[in-house]
C-alpha cells in the first residue's frame, strides 16, 4: 500500500471547452479513496496568483495542474516565485492543443490518469528564461505569435482547433512579415520568424524535430529568414511526411545559450507556450539549470 498523498489541484476553468470537467471529476474521486486532495478553480490570472500565495504556506506532497499548455507556463512561474518548484507536478490536459499531453504520453482517461498522479516516476524538464519568466515548450516571434494573437479567447473555448486551422488559413493568405534582428552566438540575422523548442510536438500532435523533447537539456532555435508561403508548403509537407522541418536549406538551425531579439521598426509579437505574450521591443532567451520535476507514466 502506497502512503497516502495529499494533493492540491489547480483548475483552470477557462481551459478548453468544458468537456474534460466529468473526466476531471471521475479522477479525483478515485484520488479520495485512497488520499486527500484539495482543489482550487481559478477563473483568472489575478485569482490564480492569490491561491499559489495562499498554497506556498501549506503543507502538500503533489501539485495537479488541470489546464492548456498556457496554465503550465503560468504554474511553473508562480510556483518559481512562490519558493514551490521542488514540487512534484502532475498535469491533466484540458486545453486546446496539450503539446504537454504529447509529450509526455500520458492516457487521457481515468485510470491512466490515476496512476500518473501516484507514481513515482519522476522527468526533469528543462526551463528556459525569458526575459524574467520561464518557459518549457517553445517560444515564437513572427508568424506563428500572429496567430495566437488573433485568436478570439471566447471563440476559442467553443471552436477549439477548427478555429486555429481557420487562423492558420487566413494568416497563410495574407502573410504579413515584419523583420526582427536576432543576436545569437555572435552572429546578428534579421529575420521573419524564430521558434526557440524545447519540444519534439508543435500545434499538437504535429513532430516538427527528432532532435529533442522537453526531457532533453537540447532547446533548438529555428530562424526563418525570408519567409514565403511556398517556404510555409514546404515545412508543412516536412512536419506531414518527416515529422522534422530541420532539413529545410531555408531554415538556419542554431543551438545557443543566449539570444537578443530586438525590434527594428515596431514592437513585435511573441508567443509563449502558445499563449500571447505580448507585444515586445526586446527578449533575451537563455539556457538556464532551472527545471521542474514532472510526473509522468
Amino acid at each position: 500500500m502506497k502512503k497516502k498523498l495529499k494533493f492540491i489541484a489547480i483548475f483552470n476553468s477557462k481551459a478548453g471547452n468544458g468537456k474534460n470537467r466529468k473526466l476531471i471529476n471521475s479522477v479525483f474521486e478515485l484520488v479520495k479513496k485512497n488520499h486527500e486532495i484539495e482543489v482550487f478553480e481559478t477563473k483568472s490570472k489575478t485569482e490564480a496568483k492569490l491561491i499559489f500565495k495562499k498554497i506556498s504556506e501549506k503543507n502538500f506532497d503533489r501539485l495537479v495542474v488541470i489546464g492548456g499548455d498556457g496554465s503550465m507556463f503560468f504554474t511553473i512561474n508562480e510556483m518559481i516565485n512562490n519558493s514551490m518548484d521542488d514540487k512534484p507536478i502532475a498535469y491533466i490536459p484540458a486545453g486546446t492543443a496539450n503539446i504537454l499531453k504529447f509529450e509526455t504520453q500520458v492516457e487521457n482517461n481515468t485510470q491512466g490518469i490515476y496512476q500518473v498522479l501516484i507514481s513515482d516516476k519522476l522527468e526533469r524538464v528543462n526551463l528556459t528564461k525569458i526575459n524574467e519568466q520561464y518557459f518549457f515548450l517553445m517560444l515564437g516571434v513572427g508568424f506563428d505569435s500572429q496567430i495566437i494573437n488573433s485568436i478570439n479567447k471566447n471563440l476559442k473555448k467553443y471552436l477549439g482547433k477548427f478555429l486555429f486551422a481557420y487562423k492558420i488559413f487566413q494568416n497563410f493568405l495574407f502573410l504579413n512579415n515584419k523583420k526582427i534582428n536576432i543576436k545569437i552566438n555572435g552572429e546578428e540575422i534579421n529575420a521573419d520568424w524564430i521558434l526557440c523548442t524545447n519540444s519534439k510536438y508543435y500545434a499538437g500532435s504535429f513532430s516538427i524535430t527528432n532532435n529533442t523533447n522537453i526531457f532533453k537539456n537540447n532547446i533548438i532555435v529555428y530562424i526563418f529568414k525570408d519567409l514565403t508561403r511556398i517556404k510555409l508548403l514546404q515545412y508543412i509537407w516536412l512536419i506531414l511526411v518527416k515529422g522534422d522541418i530541420s532539413s529545410s536549406k531555408s531554415i538556419i538551425k542554431k543551438n545557443f545559450e543566449n539570444i537578443k531579439i530586438s525590434k527594428i521598426n515596431k514592437k513585435f509579437l511573441t508567443q509563449v507556450d502558445g499563449e500571447n505574450f505580448g507585444y515586445c521591443d526586446e527578449l533575451i532567451i537563455s539556457k538556464t539549470e532551472k527545471s521542474i520535476n514532472l510526473l509522468v507514466p
